[in-house]
């Protein structure tokens, strides 16, 4: 007597789904493709018509006219009223970028080799928490610290130190402190990041070789910490080269950088074919700076692993 086999129940058919839909990877990838291309043609597409502007000629009245020349470009390298402002942003930016640095690291340091508190949470709230206000509110904030009557200049008359109040205000060392102020955080942020790599074996080794506090930092913290010292500056000085809004509310229209000459070209003489001249020229000047710090910050950590 033989038994019927059992009926073999058909197998649900499969969905066909798109390979690049089920791999892991790809369902990480489609959510950051969309804010990708969103970037990028937001930042390409008005470049690429600044690019356009900058190369028309110009009417007596400063109108764009049809056709391409270089004529803004030879104004803007010629002219030193606008040529003078590159080197003002490229100083200042160099000042200002050095100098968070130095004021960041510390600070950085407390905050990535420090556990968790409430007195790393009350440094990491004041040192971050300029973020949380706009540029103008702070920049305006230096103004009235730094007025003829404010409290800087208070404090130096009760002090007997000066008799009438100090011209503070239109100060480019004010300028400086000011954007120093502003752009500090980034370099926080930045640094921190990358410091907190830095394995705690590491400088458990080095002081088991005897090495004291000095060259270590010397020798393992400092190299180690090379891509968030590269990342930081280059973020503050990019900042830092294009910046107009501080320095138009704390030392006025008149300081020489290249942000504020922008803004007047754009703004005041209605010259857009220049203004997008200088910004282009601006924009090359920076990326040009941060192309050579970032080869070489590439040589020395080369040199270091050899």
């Amino acid at each position: 007597m033989t038994t019927a086999a059992p009926a073999r129940t058909p197998a649900p058919a499969r969905r066909w789904r798109p390979r690049a839909l089920t791999g892991g990877r790809a369902t990480g990838l489609i959510p950051a493709v969309v804010p990708a291309v969103f970037v990028v043609v937001a930042f390409l597409v008005p470049l690429a018509g600044l690019l356009v502007l900058s190369l028309r000629p110009t009417d007596s009245l400063n109108i764009p006219l049809d056709g391409f020349t270089l004529d803004q470009y030879r104004q803007v390298l010629t002219t030193p009223y606008l040529s003078g402002s590159l080197t003002e942003s490229l100083s200042l930016a160099v000042r200002v970028s050095l100098t968070c640095l130095v004021l960041a690291f510390p600070v950085a340091w407390y905050l990535a080799r420090t556990p968790s508190g409430w007195r790393k949470t009350v440094v990491f709230t004041i040192t971050l928490s300029p973020l949380l206000t706009s540029e103008v509110v702070r920049s305006f904030g230096w103004r009235v610290v730094m007025s003829g009557e404010g409290p800087v200049n208070r404090t130096l008359q009760a002090l007997g130190l000066i008799d009438a109040s100090l011209p503070l205000l239109r100060s480019p060392w004010t300028v400086f402190l000011a954007v120093v102020h502003v752009l500090l955080p980034f370099a926080i942020i930045a640094l921190t990041a990358s410091l907190k790599g830095i394995d705690d074996a590491v400088l458990r080794a080095s002081a088991d070789l005897g090495a004291g506090a000095v060259r270590t930092f010397r020798s393992v913290v400092l190299p180690l910490a090379t891509p968030g010292l590269v990342a930081g500056g280059v973020i503050v000085f990019s900042l830092a080269m294009g910046i107009y809004v501080t320095p138009l509310l704390v030392g006025g229209a008149n300081q020489p950088l290249a942000g504020l000459r922008v803004r007047d070209e754009a703004l005041v003489t209605f010259n857009q074919p220049r203004a997008a001249a200088l910004s282009f020229v601006l924009l090359i000047v920076t990326l040009a700076v941060v192309g050579i710090a970032t080869a070489l910050s590439r040589l020395a950590d080369r040199s270091n692993r050899g």
